[in-house]
């Protein structure tokens, strides 16, 4: 890798503090990237060092149970203040000034990563731009969520790429850096058993759910203004789907892959409002302070593919927040005729990465009782004495190396948003199907007819 120097927008906010400095952390600790990697943290306020790296201290040690101090010293080493204000032009250029006078000793690749809030994206990136720091070098590393709806993503892709190309632009989606998510591709070229079984004949349903066990806490401002439908399904749950059932990329680049999935995403037919269900947990209001909230907190859509080969399939994406558990899947259910039990392919994504599969057996006995058992696999049990990478330090690493494949493109992010603004627009103008669930369990929904019903069709 090429030496560079990562610049934070933000370096003093939650995810800063939580994901991105205990990520550069592990990365020094491990040395994964190279020992003369600057980072610079900008804030509009003076800035203690010595105070931010306590506070990250604190987040590994609650994660890791450990904290290396040398670790901290190369983190403490490579990391700088500088103060700007965003909407001063000067202090852009006082930037350049600062990073062009790190290159005297080695010129070096540069990283801005906007961790910050989509709406304050556009006046630095145009100060980044009328400053010349939008060279062929610069690469710009983006925080979902892309947009708010449909309209505002365009808007919001429209600007940054006024002033960088789309090489250089790099969306983040931290699950698609997971490594369950990262070995979907692999799982599929390399198990030619499951190849034939990939279409309509064998697959039922494809269900990806992300539950929370948590609700809103400190996110009740972005929260109420975003709910689960945009804050996880048009991101994370949608990206997930093109991994799953896409077609095998010509080649495992970054190109080939994001054609795959942008092939998938615009044969989708627009979500079905009818075929939407939405929640909220019934502490909502009063953790927001905002008795009126119609936000939904629990998320369901069910959508359809127009390709012959996924025809028929029904595809459901849910996720929510206050529920039973925490627990990100990917389950892929088989057809079976006439059988009481069912084979089933689960991805879990989090926690305990691992794969799943469901077999109906013969219980031991003279009797033929039949009964399901699984064959699974976690990652951190088959490969206990190996590196386990954390998101946010994957998307650090490809940063660096200039590897697009795991971030979202301007075309992937528009269509999810395309998909999804049938439902959008129908939430916005009435509310009357906003069901309230009791924190800690999962939503009990009325009755929806099935997507066949629904569309008249009959199921194969």
């Amino acid at each position: 890798m090429k030496p560079a120097v990562i610049v934070i927008f933000g370096i003093t906010g939650d995810l800063s503090k939580r994901k991105l400095l205990p990520a550069l952390y592990r990365l020094f600790t491990e040395e994964m990237l190279p020992l003369d990697t600057k980072i610079i943290g900008v804030s509009r306020r003076d800035l203690n060092i010595d105070e931010l790296l306590g506070s990250v201290e604190l987040c590994v040690l609650e994660n890791d149970n450990v904290c290396d101090p040398e670790g901290i010293a190369r983190l403490r080493a490579a990391l700088s203040a500088f103060k700007l204000e965003p909407n001063t032009d000067e202090d852009y250029h006082a930037l350049r000034a600062h990073l062009d006078a790190l290159d005297e000793s080695q010129p070096r690749e540069r990283i801005f990563y906007m961790s910050i809030p989509p709406s304050a994206y556009t006046p630095i990136v145009e100060h980044l731009a009328s400053s010349g720091l939008n060279d062929e070098r610069s690469r710009l590393l983006l925080e979902k969520p892309f947009g708010y709806d449909l309209k505002s993503a365009e808007a919001l892709i429209g600007v940054v790429k006024n002033h960088f190309t789309e090489p250089q632009i790099y969306r983040i989606d931290h699950y698609l850096a997971k490594e369950t998510a990262q070995n979907l591709l692999t799982f599929r070229l390399h198990n030619p058993i499951f190849t034939p079984l990939w279409n309509n004949d064998h697959i039922e349903r494809v269900v990806i759910s992300a539950r929370e066990k948590l609700g809103v806490e400190s996110r009740s401002d972005f929260y109420d203004h975003t709910g689960a439908l945009r804050d996880l399904i048009q991101s994370h749950l949608m990206q997930l789907l093109a991994l799953v059932m896409m077609d095998i990329p010509a080649s495992m680049s970054s190109h080939d892959i994001h054609l795959s999935k942008q092939y998938f995403l615009e044969q989708l037919l627009p979500a079905d409002p009818a075929q939407a269900e939405r929640a909220q947990y019934d502490s909502y209001r009063d953790e927001v302070q905002n008795p009126d909230s119609t936000t939904e907190t629990y998320a369901k859509v069910h959508l359809k593919h127009s390709a012959e080969r996924w025809q028929g399939v029904d595809l459901i994406l849910e996720t929510g927040k206050a529920m039973p558990e925490k627990s990100t899947s990917i389950s892929i259910e088989f057809k079976s005729p006439g059988a009481q039990h069912r084979n089933s392919l689960t991805f879990q994504v989090q926690p305990n990465e691992g794969i799943r599969l469901e077999l109906t057996v013969k219980e031991p006995g003279f009797e033929s009782t039949m009964r399901q058992a699984a064959l699974d696999f976690t990652y951190k049990t088959m490969f206990a004495d190996e590196k386990h990478i954390d998101a946010y330090e994957r998307v650090l690493v490809d940063a660096v190396r200039a590897d697009q494949a795991l971030f979202a493109s301007a075309t992937e992010v528009l269509a999810t948003w395309r998909l999804l603004q049938p439902v959008i627009d129908q939430w916005a103008k009435d509310s009357h199907d906003l069901v309230i669930y009791p924190g800690g369990t999962v939503p009990v929904l009325p009755a929806t007819p099935s997507p066949a019903a629904a569309s008249g069709t009959s199921s194969t």
